[in-house]
């Protein structure tokens, strides 16, 4: 009914920021409970204290409060209460009763949204199904939703004050932020309407077998060359040219030089992979003697001013360096529902999952959403080639920070790194989001990660710069390096389908190799192919299948809708 009911403090950079607990007591009863909870800021919001409750009624109603002051003055684009909608909700009839009074009839979008579809609420009726019904009363504020699946979260999200109105604010002393968010049940869940129970065991079914059945190709594979001035290793040329990449991206910025291409062309040419070269305000004229390069085989224009693509300046670049130019976004899927660029036969955007929170949690499950923005690019642009670039598991950059010099990362690492990259975690997350862009059929490429350090595949030699706070080994392949060896030995997936998405969740692979991934902090058990196997807490198990013939070919290409 509900995926989550949190507290938000964003900045003027529209970075969350998180919370200190310092006190949480819990009250438990046979049919109620409480929590009361006295949490306080962090960074500009240090001295901002709010008070939480959270009751839970026998009638199966829940009411959830916060109240907070702060102390000295600062800055917040939005501090209170937000609620997510499951995507499951998708197509689902909402009623909304808004702040005048008045009622409308609506329902949560099945395609992406590029606008809130939910404004000026009071309340939101969501229709389960009939004879079951959920309610969210929201006061203390003017609530409004957006469809957060357009930066990768598997949510609709209802947030308090407007987008319209003017950001950011000043929360003053003295001023008292108070809010409630109230969920109530109209309806009797009936023995048929009972959720599923959580089996010791999730089934993984695979839909296509060794005489032919449900497959698809797999998109091309490719990485991002280190952008620091890292020279690849010959140890680390011989473990990437053993991934077959089909192509490496690299990224020239106005400062660049022709020989900083020569640099990285003569890196790719060691792996054996051919360059896509993403030019970030870099001047094209530059490069007219890389026209003919075979080795380039497609240019990205990206305007570091503009949230898109102009079409204008894909023909510039095209008269200086040939046809196979292309353009889109450098940021994420929302921009292109958004401007929707014309022009460009090559159309591309960058995803990762913690746009909005990186709680491990939150990060598992929005691997899912990644099927759904396929799809709905590859509506938006059904004849073009359709490439995400890059995947990351962090934010490379903030594309919304007004003040960068005081958007400061909330970890002892930089903003750009997530101490997960070198851990299970990030193998685990990547097979869900391959399996959730291989499956929809609707992507013809991508580019995941870097070679090496921080952000890549493999340690370099000289370790982590931060051991204490991203705990690798000196050259060691981290376990995301195996998924991509993996993907080495396919052409393809077969789609599979979890009892219990939310627990295991599988990518299937042409080669015979079935990658089962646990999205939660406890073992689990899954049973595939009659084979029953333990999936370590946010970790992978491979499993083989039985008389698979490895030679077979992907038969079909064609993107599947949604449900």
């Amino acid at each position: 009914m509900i995926r989550r009911i949190y507290v938000v403090f964003q900045d003027r950079n529209w970075t969350a920021r998180p919370w200190v607990i310092e006190e949480e007591v819990v009250q438990e009863h046979n049919d109620s409970f409480t929590v009361s909870v006295l949490a306080r800021g962090t960074f500009d919001a240090r001295d901002f204290t709010w008070h939480g409750s959270i009751h839970g009624y026998p009638d199966g109603r829940v009411d959830v409060r916060v109240r907070g002051a702060t102390a000295s003055e600062f800055w917040r684009n939005r501090l209170g209460l937000c609620i997510l909608h499951p995507p499951q909700a998708s197509g689902d009839v909402a009623i909304v009763e808004h702040v005048d009074g008045s009622i409308e009839e609506s329902a949560f979008p099945v395609t992406i949204s590029p606008a809130q579809p939910f404004t000026q609420m009071r309340a939101l009726t969501h229709q389960l199904h009939p004879g079951l019904r959920s309610r969210i009363r929201m006061q203390g504020e003017t609530f409004e939703s957006e469809d957060h699946r357009n930066w990768g979260d598997a949510s609709f999200k209802h947030y308090c004050t407007p987008i319209r109105l003017p950001f950011p604010v000043q929360v003053q002393v003295g001023q008292t932020i108070e809010q409630s968010v109230t969920l109530t049940i109209d309806g009797d869940l009936t023995a048929s309407d009972d959720p599923v129970h959580e089996q010791d065991e999730v089934l993984i079914s695979i839909h296509g077998d060794d005489v032919g059945g449900e497959r698809v190709a797999l998109p091309e594979i490719g990485i991002q060359l280190d952008g620091d001035g890292h020279r690849l290793t010959t140890r680390e040329q011989d473990l990437l040219r053993a991934l077959r990449l089909t192509h490496v991206r690299v990224d020239l910025g106005p400062q660049d030089t022709p020989d900083v291409l020569r640099a990285y062309l003569q890196q790719a040419d060691a792996i054996g992979a051919p360059v896509v070269v993403a030019l970030n305000g870099a001047d094209s004229d530059a490069f007219a003697d890389f026209r003919h390069d075979s080795r380039i085989r497609h240019w990205l224009v990206f305007d570091p001013t503009s949230k898109v693509t102009d079409p204008a300046a894909v023909d510039r670049v095209a008269k200086a360096l040939g046809p196979q130019v292309g353009g889109g976004t450098n940021l994420y899927f929302t921009e292109l529902n958004r401007g929707r660029p014309t022009g460009p036969h090559i159309i591309t955007f960058s995803v990762n999952p913690q746009v909005h929170a990186c709680d491990d949690q939150s990060v598992m499950q929005n691997a899912a959403t990644l099927g759904t923005i396929a799809r709905n690019a590859r509506n938006l642009y059904p004849d073009a080639w359709l490439e995400i670039s890059p995947i990351t598991l962090r934010p490379r950059f903030n594309p919304n920070a007004t003040a960068p010099e005081l958007d400061h990362s909330n970890t002892n690492l930089p903003a750009f790194v997530d101490a997960r990259q070198c851990q299970p975690f990030a193998a685990t997350w990547t097979v869900l989001a391959l399996k959730a862009v291989a499956e929809s059929g609707c992507i013809d490429a991508v580019t995941a990660y870097r070679a090496t350090g921080w952000e890549g595949l493999i340690e370099r030699g000289e370790g982590s710069p931060q051991p204490a706070d991203f705990p690798s080994l000196p050259g060691e392949p981290f376990e995301v390096y195996g998924v991509f060896r993996d993907l080495a030995e396919a052409h393809g997936v077969y789609r599979c389908v979890s009892s219990n998405p939310d627990r295991i969740d599988a990518l299937a692979l042409d080669s015979g190799l079935v990658l089962v991934a646990n999205l939660t902090a406890e073992p689990a058990w899954a049973l595939v192919e009659g084979r029953r196997v333990q999936v370590p807490p946010h970790g992978l198990v491979r499993v083989q299948r039985a008389h698979h013939d490895v030679d077979n070919r992907p038969s079909t290409t064609d993107c599947e809708p949604d449900p």
